[in-house]
């Protein structure tokens, strides 16, 4: 019968005891030291470890304790720096309840009885301007000429009705803008949301300005008036 012992350097010999830290794939500083005593012990005694080869093992992994260590606090610092700057985010957000802001966006909110502003910027002059109009479920409720328009920022104005005339659901609405010149080249529109901060509301811990029923992130803001 077989002996289920392992034999190394022709002596007879058990095989390690598992680490106690079995399964978890972060190698710590017992485990290494461990495994050295292990090597150790395993050691040929016609041609033992090479002292320098040890010692230059230690210095390894002494030096790989060192860059965890550095990387650990390292993410802890990233990790309360980023804490820190949402903190300062959301009690700025929160003094701007009744300012006037402009941020990017193509979203608008339709209310019974009124029009509603549909503004953008344009890169150049455009001789032919279209606003396209659609609700939420992104069907189009309305198509709009608004040229020929000049540079710079521009308003249409929406009544609030769909190409038949009826006039439509209260609710958010979002507008897209192509504009051409009269060669037909295509003139950048840039979208933008502007209104009163009614609120702040809070999103996985982000702060949002409510105008109105519209969320604006805080990073789409570029503008804040009196």
């Amino acid at each position: 019968m077989s002996n289920p012992l392992t034999a190394v350097g022709g002596v007879g010999m058990s095989p390690p005891a598992q680490s106690a830290t079995a399964g978890n794939s972060v190698m710590g500083q017992m485990d290494f030291l461990q495994l050295l005593m292990i090597q150790l012990s395993y050691q040929d005694p016609m041609n033992p470890i090479n002292s320098q080869e040890f010692a230059a093992q230690l210095a390894q992994f002494s030096q790989l304790e060192q860059l965890t260590q550095m990387n650990q606090n390292l993410g802890l610092s990233t990790q309360t720096n980023l804490l820190l700057a949402q903190s300062v985010n959301n009690t700025m957000a929160a003094s701007m309840i009744g300012r006037e802001v402009v941020a990017y966006g193509n979203e608008v909110e339709l209310t019974e009885g009124q029009d509603c502003a549909l503004n953008f910027n344009l890169s150049g002059a455009a001789q032919t301007v279209t606003v396209t109009i659609k609700n939420e479920a992104g069907a189009t409720v309305r198509v709009l000429e608004a040229g020929p328009l000049p540079s710079g920022d521009q308003q249409a104005t929406w009544d609030g009705l769909n190409a038949e005339g009826d006039e439509l659901p209260e609710g958010v609405y979002t507008f897209s803008v192509s504009a051409q010149t009269s060669s037909g080249t295509t003139v950048q529109a840039t979208t933008y949301t502007q209104g009163t901060v009614t609120g702040v509301s809070y999103v996985e811990g982000m702060a949002e300005f409510l105008i109105g029923s519209l969320q604006v992130a805080l990073g789409d803001v570029y503008k804040i008036e009196e």
